[in-house]
């Protein structure tokens, strides 16, 4: 039942609903925040193929990079997968390192990440999100 007095409140959470749609900004594309030239430059090798898993095994993982603050490249089993954090890991992409506290061999949707400095001092922290499988754009030749 809603009370007289919530009435306004929504009102104010309908309105910014309709800000939302009418901007055209998806939640997913707000979570991955601003990307900066250099996840740009990198994203636009690959495309994105819709294929997720929620985990990785740890054993597959070759290598990652933060292209920014909001996104991870992962190497894995022979491909390519981008993992848009659920929100900003400050100093990811300056730091290029992080620590995952799991008791399971494998990365998952949903693990922590804490970023640490070249002194081992914590610094911003965010989760894991989907990995999605990444194709690389076959390059064309220039006429």
């Amino acid at each position: 039942m809603i009370r007289k007095s919530d009435l306004g409140k929504h009102a104010v959470v309908r309105a910014l609903a309709l800000c939302v749609l009418a901007s055209g900004i998806s939640v997913g594309a707000a979570n991955a925040g601003p990307r900066g030239d250099k996840a740009q430059e990198t994203l636009a090798k690959y495309e994105k193929t819709g294929e997720t898993q929620n985990c990785l095994s740890l054993r597959a993982v070759r290598d990652t990079d933060a292209l920014d603050d909001y996104t991870l490249l992962v190497e894995a089993g022979g491909s390519i997968y981008l993992n848009e954090l659920s929100g900003r890991c400050i100093g990811l992409e300056r730091e290029q390192r992080y620590t995952r506290r799991s008791t399971q061999a494998r990365m998952c949707r949903g693990d922590i990440i804490q970023v640490i400095d070249i002194n081992g001092t914590p610094l911003g922290s965010c989760s894991l999100g989907d990995f999605e499988k990444l194709n690389e754009v076959p390059e064309t030749e220039e006429s």
